[in-house]
């Protein structure tokens, strides 16, 4: 079982069903400290954007050990597009999917910080 006060999602372009491929998926699992301020310990794992899912280590180091704000999410987000490697295709270019990644990580830091 995860330690109290963990939460986690998982959020995917595109995002209408779950058989579609995805574009970009970021999963972000934060355990907060006990007044749920501060992050005691954070998790981003970025999916579609290299050629196995990553750990976006960066990212997670920004937030790590913080009470998280808006200025910290907005570099969490920048860092976690910078580790991110993916390719154009089909689906997406390469700087979108960036982009994405940077949106996407910023959304999901929020939802389970209770800041959106």
């Amino acid at each position: 079982n995860p330690p109290p006060h963990t939460r986690g999602v998982y959020l995917k372009l595109p995002a209408r069903s779950m058989v579609d491929l995805a574009v970009v998926g970021v999963a972000v699992v934060v355990t907060l400290d006990d007044k749920e301020r501060s992050i005691v310990d954070a998790k981003i794992v970025l999916g579609a954007v290299a050629p196995t899912p990553i750990r976006a280590r960066q990212a997670e180091d920004i937030i790590n050990g913080k009470a998280v704000n808006e200025e910290l999410i907005e570099k969490a987000g920048e860092a976690a597009a910078v580790e991110a490697k993916p390719i154009s295709d089909l689906r997406g270019s390469a700087s979108y999917r960036k982009e994405m990644v940077n949106t996407l990580t910023k959304r999901a830091i929020k939802q389970v910080t209770a800041l959106a």
